[in-house]
């Protein structure tokens, strides 16, 4: 327990008065012996007993009268649950520095009822009241979107900052609590709290992430001058009704298509049931349906499509709107009604006339590279047009990377030895991911070449192996990247292919397709834009059947072809928080939250356009939506929260959105009604205890 009064502590000892007058009052007068009263006591020994034991409890109650208006005058506040210091307790300060790590991410901004409170707007409430009352010295806010620490005049300046307020960026709360650190020891800060303001979604908290044990392990070097209070939102849909329950809205596709003259936008949308700590489809019943009014905005027309949700997931595909004629360009978006989070009750989409799709084959083997181009020069749509080329290793530094979508790599990996024309063809490679473009490696078909590869992207390839009659394709992620099923819902034969021989890999990445033995059949390494892939085997008739079943591999092919595109089109599809915030900060906002700053259009969805210097021109049409992983509900459980914050001062608050209970709350009134208690006690005890028949009566008429 804490103090905002605590000097008035030093008066307790006046609780020891009424026992210091009672033992003063035993010496004042001396005893002489006088047979009647001699008599009387002989009589009264039988409630001396009970006598003493009224004395001592009136003494007791009068020494916890006084002791309890002198707690009530120092008006105690019940911060156990903000794990106070002993030492705070008695200065009656709050720590010297006081650092807030804010999450603004999307599920941040959800309430209990849809109009109250944000969780957001709760956390920051409440944070502030705290701080106002127990005091600090310093506050430091280190917020999800920019990550540096900022420090403020007063705790109330996070209720008015514009960077307080909601985002569509997810947050990375290890690099938040890295800030933190480096703040800490760039300023040498004495006693620090770090308060913790979050939902404890997965995806921002990220607690496989390898960051955590060198923060835990830094942390935990400051002792008890770092202290972390934990101020958790992780479910704020306990007790809403099934109708209640939060749906979020997107786009999966939007194409231009045109056809006898007439232009169209192809729309594709998903509408899914998101509930707090668990994934879609788990959170309603294949049996339950009910209508969604869906709203498709382009441009100032308006139209509302009433979407069927069943199991608690919805889709509309391949929704035709028409354009005017010559319109090849423009932007829109799709909505649901209001519900627990109005975050993902939007989804921004920008189209334009797709750019031509190149792809580039690298490699000497002429039977894989015929494969590799037939697959790609076929487009999957009739008005996107395709071209591919075939060349050696050799003729790398002759390619001309601006007009390039996907590499698709059949070599020793660039880099061997250090050679200067290997590390030149590798920053190339990288340089072209860095813009967008796609890039898939196989192994060189040669044991030598295999051997001989170097590294990139932090994988490299090992020897090939033999299958036997047991391998074959053990599972595949069918919900996304390159294998994912149609559009239909159709899942890819990839389990279908057979597997004649493959290389092993070696580093980080994601697996896509593994073999029953654990090798990844097909990986992705994680990259800022552009997409990386390895596959283990290759399409010659020696290694698999990706030629001869032509499905899997066209689809792949197409998958990351129209991908690569994207980045050479004159129309972006990007996540909240992946651009440069100064780079982004020039963009012209065309549609979205007109109020957000600039230096934040990086940050909130909507859609942007971006014109070089001088350009006069329709400059790049860019949209910023919340990422796929915001649309997934899953949080951490307590001990997962436990084991980060393992050996560190840590205490957890429990909170839901729009609770208007303080952190830190005054229990002075809970003293006072001890106090009255006791005085009450105190005068019933004093009162003269009620004469009987049945009292010792003495000669002379004296009873006892």
């Amino acid at each position: 327990m804490s103090f905002l009064q605590p000097w008035m502590l030093a008066a307790l000892p006046l609780a020891l008065i009424p026992i210091i007058i009672h033992l003063i009052n035993q010496r004042r007068y001396q005893s002489t012996q006088w047979a009647a009263m001699m008599f009387l006591l002989s009589a009264n020994r039988m409630n001396r007993g009970y006598a003493r034991i009224r004395q001592w409890l009136i003494l007791a109650l009068r020494a916890i009268v006084i002791a309890t208006l002198i707690f009530a005058i120092g008006r105690p506040i019940a911060s156990g649950v903000l794990g106070g210091s002993i030492a705070g307790a008695f200065t009656g300060s709050g720590p010297a520095n006081t650092i807030v790590l804010l999450d603004r991410s999307p599920s941040m901004q959800s309430s209990t009822d849809g109009t109250s409170r944000t969780k957001l707007q709760t956390g920051i409430t409440q944070i502030v009241e705290a701080l106002q009352t127990i005091g600090t010295e310093r506050v430091v806010l280190i917020e999800s979107n920019s990550q540096t620490p900022r420090e403020l005049a007063s705790p109330s300046d996070l209720l008015e900052l514009p960077e307080t307020g909601p985002s569509d960026a997810s947050a990375d709360m290890p690099a938040m609590l890295l800030a933190a650190l480096d703040h800490i020891n760039a300023n040498q800060l004495g006693q620090t709290e770090v308060w913790i303001c979050s939902d404890l979604r997965a995806h921002d908290w990220r607690s496989e992430d390898g960051r955590w044990k060198s923060l835990r392990d830094a942390f935990v070097d400051f002792g008890r001058r770092i202290r972390f209070r934990l101020l958790a939102f992780s479910s704020s849909e306990t007790g809403v009704s099934a109708a209640q329950k939060n749906l979020s809205v997107r786009v999966e596709q939007a194409d231009l298509v045109t056809d006898d003259d007439e232009s169209a936008v192809v729309l594709s949308v998903k509408v899914q049931q998101n509930l707090d700590g668990v994934t879609s489809g788990q959170s309603a019943s294949s049996d339950e349906s009910s209508t969604l009014p869906l709203t498709l905005s382009l441009g100032d027309s308006r139209t509302v499509v009433d979407l069927e949700i069943r199991g608690g997931v919805g889709e509309l595909n391949g929704h035709r709107i028409a354009l005017p004629k010559g319109s090849e360009r423009g932007h829109g978006h799709v909505s649901i009604p209001a519900d627990l989070n109005p975050a993902d009750n939007e989804f921004f989409y920008t189209f334009d006339a797709p750019a031509a799709r190149r792809t580039v084959v690298v490699t000497e083997d002429e039977q894989v590279g015929r494969v590799l181009k037939l697959a790609s020069e076929i487009p999957s749509d009739e008005s996107v047009q395709s071209e591919a080329e075939v060349i050696s290793p050799r003729e790398v530094d002759g390619i001309s990377w601006e007009s390039v979508s996907l590499l698709l790599w059949h070599a020793a990996l660039p880099g061997v030895g250090g050679r200067d024309g290997d590390v030149g063809t590798r920053e190339m490679i990288e340089a072209f991911v860095e813009r967008g473009g796609r890039v898939v490696f196989f192994p060189s078909a040669s044991a030598r070449g295999l051997r001989g590869s170097g590294e990139i992207f932090a994988m490299h390839w090992d020897d090939w192996r033999d299958a036997d009659k047991d391998t074959a394709i053990k599972s595949w992620r069918g919900d996304a990247d390159l294998l994912a099923a149609t559009m239909a819902g159709t899942s890819l034969p990839v389990g279908q292919l057979k597997i004649d021989r493959y290389a092993g890999l070696t580093g980080e990445a994601t697996s896509l397709a593994t073999l029953t033995d654990g090798t990844p059949l097909l990986a992705r390494v994680a990259t800022p834009r552009g997409g990386v892939y390895f596959c283990s085997t290759t399409p010659s008739e020696d290694d698999s059947s990706l030629a001869a079943d032509g499905v899997v591999l066209y689809v792949m092919i197409q998958r990351a072809l129209a991908a690569g595109a994207e980045s050479l089109g004159n129309t972006s599809n990007l996540e909240a928080g992946t651009s440069d915030p100064k780079l982004a900060s020039r963009w012209q906002r065309l549609s979205g939250r007109s109020s957000a700053l600039s230096s934040e259009n990086a940050f909130i969805a909507g859609v942007f356009e971006q014109r070089d210097e001088g350009q006069l021109d329709e400059g790049r049409l860019i949209a910023v939506n919340r990422s796929v992983a915001e649309d997934v509900s899953a949080t951490l459980d307590d001990d997962q929260v436990e084991s980060l914050f393992q050996g560190l001062p840590f205490v957890r608050v429990d909170r839901q959105a729009g609770s208007g209970s303080s952190l830190v709350e005054e229990v002075w009134r809970a003293f006072l009604i001890v106090m009255l208690v006791a005085m009450i006690g105190e005068a019933f005890l004093c009162l003269p205890r009620q004469r009987t028949e049945d009292s010792v009566r003495v000669p002379g008429g004296v009873s006892a």
